[in-house]
Formats: C-alpha cells, structure tokens, sequence
C-alpha cells in the first residue's frame, strides 16, 4: 500500500491529518484554538485579501503574506497559521523547526499567542512524508490559493456530496481536477495522498509521475504527461499492485530497485591523459588545488556526444608508468566544439569536441594512493576496455560502481603545509567568450546553463561569506542597526567599528574613507529630530530616525526602530541563525545583464547620479558604482571563487562606449591578481575616470556574452573586442527538434506525419541561397512543436514575421522560401494576388498599372500539404 515510507513514521502523520479532516474541513473548528475558523465567511476573507489580491513583488513570503492580512481579523489570520499547517504537512525538505517557526509567527499576527503544548506540532507530526521539490517553495503562494479555493468550494457543496467525494477516491479525484483553478498545482497530489493514501501515491511530482508510468510502461513521457491526472493516477496504482505481489507491500518509487528503472542514473565517462604527449605544467599546483578545497575545472577532449551534465569522470593516466586512475570528477559543461589543443594543428583550423570536468580528486600517483592498472584489469567485467584509442568512453553500470567503490577506499593524501608566500593565488585563467548565431539556436540557453556553475548552496557558506551575503547590500546604517540590535541596542563606536557586521560590510566598500567617520556619519544622519546629544542639524537627518546616543556616550536604539526597521530586524535574526538553518537556495557568484542602444558605461561601469540632498533639500550628485564594478569588487575581495558576468545581446549596445578603458583590463594576460585581502599581487590596474580610484578585473571573473548575428555580423564587431574573446558558434541543428516522439516528426491530423527536420533544413537552406547563413531560422522555433496546431502557431507568429523583417517585406522571396510560387493556390502559405485599377477603383479616364496584392493564409487553412511541400516536391 502507498502508506509505505521507508525514510518517515507516516503514522502519526496521517493521524494527525486525519484530525484535520473531521475537526476542520468537516467540523469547521480550529485546529489549534477554540471555537470556529474553518468557515465559509472566514475562508472568503482570505479569498478576498490573498488569493484576490497577490502581491507581485520581489519580497519574501512571509512579508508579503503580513501585508496581505495586514487589514485582516485575528481570526483570519489564525485560519492562514493553520492552513500553512496543512501546506507544509507533506514537505520533508523543510525542517521541523523552521515550520513551527513560520506557523507561530504567522499566528502572533492575530495579537494572540500561540497555543502551548501542541500534540500537532510535534517533530514526528510535521517532519514530513516526502520532499515537494524546491519548486513547491518558489510558488508557495500559488500553491496557498489553490488550497484555500479547495475548501473553499467543498465547503459550498451539499452534504452529501461532500460526504461522498471524502468515501470515493476517484469521485474526489475527478472533482478536483474539473474546478477551473485547478491544473498545474502540487497541493492537489499531495492532497489525495493524505486522503486516500491507499490509492494515491506517495509522489508530488506530476512529472516524476508521468516518469515512472512512461518507464513500465514503455510509452514516451511526452505521451503519458498528456493524460486525464486520473489516468495517470489509476497506472501508478496498478503498477504499485503487480510490484507488491512479486516484492511484498514495502514498495516505494523513490527507493532502489524501483527508482532505477524510471530516472536514468548519471552516466561515468573514462577520460585519458597521456604526459608524453600533453604536458601537464600545473599539475603539482592543480592537486595542492584541489587539497586544499579549490575548485578545479578542467577541459578535456571528449569523443562522445551522449556525456550529460552531472556524469561522473574518472581520469586514466596511461602512455608512461605509473599508469591508472588518478582523478575523478564530474562533468559541468559540454560536449562543445573549439580548437584543437595542439597549437600547430590549431593554427591548420583543426577542431576538437570537449566538456568540462569538474575535478574533486586529483592523485599525484608518485605519492598518493591510486587504483593501478593491473586493478583495473581486475575490474574488467563486462568487457570493459581500459585502454581506448579516445578520450571518452563509457564506462559500463557495473564496473562503474565497483570503480568507485574502490577509489573510495583509497587512504586520503597528506595535506602538507605551505609556507607563506607573496606570490598569486593560483587560479584558472579567465575565461573571455561569446557565443554568436542565428535567432533561436541557443546562445541565451547557453548563458544560462552555465549560471550553476557560479552558484553554492547557501547552507554550504563558511560564516564570513554568510556574513558577507547578508550585509552586502545593505547601506551602512542598516548595518549598524544590526550590529547594535545584536547586542541588545546599546554599544559605543568602538564596539560598533570591531563589531563582525561592521567588518563584513567594510570589506565591501569603495574608496578610501574613514571607516570611523562613515560609522558617526551614518549613525547621526538617522538619529531621532528630538535628541539631546546629537548636535547634528534635523534638516540634515533622514528617515527612519532610530538612533541616540545616552550620556555616556553609548549609541542605542530610540524612536519606532521596531515597526520601521522591522525587515532588518529579521535580518539580524537570520544572520544569528547561521547559514546552515537558512532556506535551501542558491548564492549566486554573477551577474545577468542585457545590451542594447541605451546601455552606457554609466551602468555598467560608474557613474555620476543624481540623489536626494539631506532633508530633501535640492539634489547631491554622487558616483556609484555599475553592474560590472560591484561584481569585480566582490570577486577581488573573494580570489578562493570564480565569479562570472553574463551578457546576452552584447553586439546590441555599443561595447567600445560601454567598455572604455576596461577594454584593456579584460584581456587574459593583464587580469589583476589579488590576495585573500583584496591587495593586488599581479597584473594591471587603471584609474578609473569619475571616482579617481584604481581599478582592476580580477582573474577569477569570467566573462561571457551571446550575439545574434541576424542583427549584427561578428565580422562587423570591434577588432579590438574580437582579439579579447574567443567566439563560439550555435548554428541551427535540426536534430535537436523533438517532436511528437522524439524522431522529428509530428502528426498531421490526417492520419500522416511532418517531418520537422527536413521542414527546418529546407527552409534554411533556402534562406542561406537568398541571403546569408547568419540569417537562417534557428532550431528553438520548433522545439516545442508536437502537433499540427503548434506548428500553425509557430509558422504564423514566430517564422513569417521573422522573414519579414529578414526580407525587409520582399513577399516574393518569402514565398521562394515556403515553395509557393508555382504551387495551387490552396497550398500556398503566402498567396499572391494581381490587383487592377478598375477592380479598385472602378472605371477611371486615365490608365493606372496593375500591383500584386500578398496575403498570409490564415493559421487554420494551413493544412499538411502545404506545410509538406516546402520540403518535398509537389508530385
């Protein structure tokens, strides 16, 4: 049976939920205080003022939760306390602790205090059955307001029927996925799973559903994600019914053997290195590297195109004794095309296909332990080869396992101590590189699939980078308020300047300021209007007015600090929590800009802009700092990490203009090089022009950018840009479409198939005849294309008006590209017409020459034909 759970006691759980049930969406009562809260007139307040009135702002939950029921009775919110109860019940992938902790501090917005002694809020109640994914807490607001609708149209049934779609699962079932609202939501598998866990699996994933049914049942996951739910739902039960019969009721699709057999296991590659043919100069330097925590990302010669992001790597050193297996990894990027690695060859245009190997473990085998040669013959079942003419092959399930069961037992090596030295940080060197293409070949995809590789978990920062997450942003009284909230609202400036926040923060400053002087500066422009110790001008004091300084010269927390300074209170509660009880997420080590006619050196650089003058007297013009100097900052006072700026559309703005002098700065061999200090060591560094201060780009910041060379050719780029960047080309790939079943064809609707391939590369053959390579139709057009209605859409929305613009309006090449010209009038997806002065106009004196008239044939007249003549020939 579904109870099954082999990680949680779902016992008390579904008890627990059981008690929800009759108490609450039955008996209407609360579930942790007295009397109603389950009804339809409060459950229409929360209606009203969150499911009818979202917030859409970049704040977080919980804030934008307090303002939503800001105006709220405390019953109301009592209500939202306990349906976050229900909401969070199934996760197990938030703690205990941290759902108490929102639950209580919802309900402290009622003006009551939360029960005491709770049976339902014990650990073994809330630990959770199952993970939701991080996607339930990104859209923790839509899944709220599908579960308030849901009770809230149950409520409005009769009794009856209620009582009967609480009897009949499959009733319920089909009830809920019939309301309007809804598809889409993870709280409706949940659900069901707490109502009839005998029949609803323990999953809440449609996805992973979808996933596991397409697995047994050998059918494309494309296929059974179209399903009625309930389908969906009735396939897992009768699956889950002929594994219990062969295995015994402790099945569960997340466990062994069973998860195996519907998500594929990552893949492990056997990359070669031979040092007699590929000197591998920093090899001492690289494994000190990896010893000592670095990260090492290293480019390898990859035959294969089936190595997957997040495959194992294992790295074999053969050619020269002592010969076997000295690193391991995983792969973070590719397979990708770029020159060969042997210069000379290079020079001769020769190309070779890599990925990216992220090295955890690296063996000197001189001096570390390491598995042998003669192990790996050892270990060669399966027919496995171990000594392949290429680098990248796979390496077989079994032996894989039993590989890295054995580089697991291999004694660690010794870390040796190094002695102090001035000499650079060694890191990686930069890396300057922009993908170019055709619209819709994936260069912006590109960008992004590489964001992960400068992204941490937040629970995996030391305490100084959690520090330096928090205060970072944060102007500098914000950060005293902090620093003196944390220690009890009463501390001097001395205190105040050795205070941890303080430092964190200064570490982020620019200029050469006195940090005792931005410290008074900060703390008098915020003190109260009616102090008598601050001789500061009120005119020259801004909002909010928290701060005083008592008679012994202390400074302290005065005037509403609670009520306005509330979000940097949470702050400071945060910061104490430490990194490691904060939400799952991600830190992020870069920066997503996009180019275009507008963007100047001013953003992205420095500039001078204007601002408030203190008391709102008149303007002050200040310098601050642009996108790509803060970054640079971040990533100088951090050498140990990479950091990366992407830049999509970049041959859209003016990079010369936007640049300036950094031009230089970004070359590979003048990147600055910086202590753990932020001290520079090596390289160059310029004055930057408005701040007057020195300025260098760090090593450890890569750059990346996408250009779309149907708005602008490579070869039009500045020269200057062009040597300082290594230019990688998307071109349109026809395998990449997908279609109905994964071979590139769709059904037509008639009983036929398109083939999507042989539509793409006709047309942009056409196009590259007519005009140029770098105008033709990339593949992300019809990558979604399933059917014969999608790809109506896709040709009239996205494709002809994109040959309008590419022909500037020349409808007789369009219609050279769709086969039109000498095809019959009902095949034509571009027609033409000839249109004479007296059809127009009527009968005129003087004679006036015929013009041709074009029109796009509506979505729904393109039938299959039409499409299937563009790529094969009207018999």
């Amino acid at each position: 049976m579904s109870r099954y759970n082999p990680v949680h006691n779902a016992t008390p759980i579904f008890a627990a939920f059981e008690q929800w049930k009759q108490e609450c969406l039955i008996g209407g009562q609360s579930l942790f205080a007295v009397g109603p809260r389950w009804t339809a007139d409060l459950l229409d307040e929360l209606r009203q003022r969150f499911v009818e009135s979202p917030d859409e702002s970049s704040a977080v939950f919980l804030k934008k939760l307090k303002g939503q029921l800001a105006e709220a009775s405390p019953e109301a919110i009592q209500l939202m306390a306990e349906m976050l109860w229900v909401l969070m019940l199934f996760q197990s992938n938030v703690s205990a602790s941290k759902k108490r902790e929102n639950i209580e501090f919802v309900w402290s917005w009622s003006g009551s205090d939360f029960p005491v002694a709770q049976p339902l809020m014990t650990d073994e109640v809330i630990t959770g059955l199952g993970s939701a994914g991080q996607g339930f807490n990104r859209y923790r607001a839509d899944e709220l307001a599908w579960l308030i609708r849901m009770v809230d149209a149950f409520k409005k049934l009769p009794q009856g029927q209620r009582e009967q779609y609480l009897r009949e699962p499959w009733e319920c079932a089909e009830w809920l996925d019939a309301q309007p609202w809804a598809r889409g939501r993870q709280m409706r598998h949940i659900l069901l799973h707490l109502l009839f866990p005998e029949r609803f699996e323990r999953i809440a994933s449609p996805n992973d559903k979808a996933a596991v049914v397409a697995a047994y049942k050998e059918l494309a996951v494309a296929t059974v994600k179209a399903w009625p739910l309930t389908d969906l739902d009735k396939s897992l039960l009768a699956i889950r019914q002929a594994e219990e019969a062969s295995a015994g009721p402790e099945v569960d699709f997340y466990e062994s053997p069973w998860l195996e057999r519907w998500r594929p296991q990552p893949g492990t590659w056997l990359f070669c290195w031979n040092p007699s043919r590929y000197a591998w100069s920093q090899f001492a330097q690289d494994r000190q590297k990896v010893l000592e925590g670095g990260e090492l990302i290293v480019r390898w010669s990859c035959t294969s195109s089936a190595v997957k992001l997040g495959d194992a790597a294992f790295l074999l050193r053969r050619g020269v004794d002592p010969k076997g297996i000295i690193a391991c990894g995983s792969i973070v990027n590719g397979p990708y095309q770029d020159a060969h690695w042997d210069e000379t060859k290079a020079a001769q245009g020769s190309m070779l296909d890599y990925v990216d190997i992220h090295i955890t473990d690296l063996r000197d085998p001189h001096k570390d332990g390491y598995v042998s040669w003669s192990e790996l013959e050892a270990l060669g079942a399966d027919d496995q080869q171990w000594n392949p003419q290429s680098s990248g092959i796979e390496i077989k399930p079994k032996v894989a396992a039993a590989l890295m069961k054995r580089w697991s037992a291999l004694a660690k090596p010794a870390t040796p101590k190094q002695p102090y030295s001035s000499k650079p940080l060694l890191v990686e060197p930069a890396r300057n590189l922009i993908f170019f293409g055709p619209p819709g070949t994936g260069k912006t995809h590109s960008l992004r699939s590489r964001l992960s590789m400068y992204e941490e978990s937040i629970s995996k920062l030391t305490l100084a980078e959690w520090l330096g997450v928090n205060v970072e942003d944060a102007a500098w009284w914000q950060v005293l308020f902090m620093a003196l909230y944390a220690q009890d609202g009463k501390a001097s400036v001395n205190q105040l300047l050795e205070h941890d926040y303080f430092l964190a923060k200064a570490k982020f400053r620019a200029g050469n300021s006195s940090l005792r002087s931005t410290c008074w500066e900060a703390l008098q422009s915020h003190a109260v209007l009616d102090s008598t110790t601050v001789q500061r001008d009120a005119s020259a004091r801004r909002a909010p007015y928290v701060f005083d300084r008592d008679h012994q010269g202390n400074w302290i927390l005065a005037g509403d600090w609670k009520e306005s300074c509330a979000e940097w209170v949470e702050r400071a509660e945060l910061i104490k929590r430490g990194p490691h009880n904060a939400a799952e997420q991600q830190f992020k080590r870069y920066e997503f800009v996009t180019f275009h006619q507008s963007y100047s050196y001013e953003d992205f650089i420095e500039g001078i802009r204007p601002q408030p003058a203190a008391g709102g007297q008149g303007v002050i013009y200040e310098v601050k700092p642009g996108v790509f100097k803060r970054l640079c900052e971040r990533a100088r006072k951090d050498p140990q990490h990479r950091y990366a700026i992407f830049i999509d559309e970049i041959n859209r703005g003016n990079v010369a203009k936007i640049l300036g002098e950094l031009i230089t700065l970004i070359e590979v061999d003048k990147r600055a090089h910086y202590d753990s200090d932020g001290l520079l060591l090596d390289g160059m560094e310029l004055t930057l022009p408005y701040s007057g201060e020195h300025f260098g780009v760090p090593r450890n910041l890569d750059i990346y950018g996408s250009m779309n060379t149907a708005d602008r050719s490579i070869a039009l780029l500045d020269a200057a840009l062009r040597r300082r960047f290594q230019f990688r080309e998307l071109m349109p790939d026809s395998l990449v479409i997908s279609g109905a079943q994964g071979d590139g064809y769709i059904p037509d609707g008639e009983g036929g198939v398109l083939n999507l391939r042989a539509l793409l590369d006709t047309l942009n053959r056409r196009i590259s005849y007519l005009l140029h390579r770098d105008q033709t139709i990339g593949h992300a057009f019809f990558t979604r294309v399933r059917d014969m209605q999608g790809l109506r859409g896709v040709l009239c929305r996205e494709v002809i008006p994109l040959l309008q613009e590419t022909f500037y309006n020349d409808w007789q090449r369009i219609r050279l590209i769709f086969g039109d010209v000498k095809a019959p009038l009902e095949l034509q997806i571009v027609r033409e017409f000839t249109d004479s002065a007296i059809d127009v106009f009527g009968e005129l004196e003087d004679s006036l020459p015929e013009t041709q008239r074009f029109q796009i044939c509506a979505p729904d007249e393109i039938t299959p034909e039409a499409v299937r003549k563009i790529y094969e020939p009207l018999v």
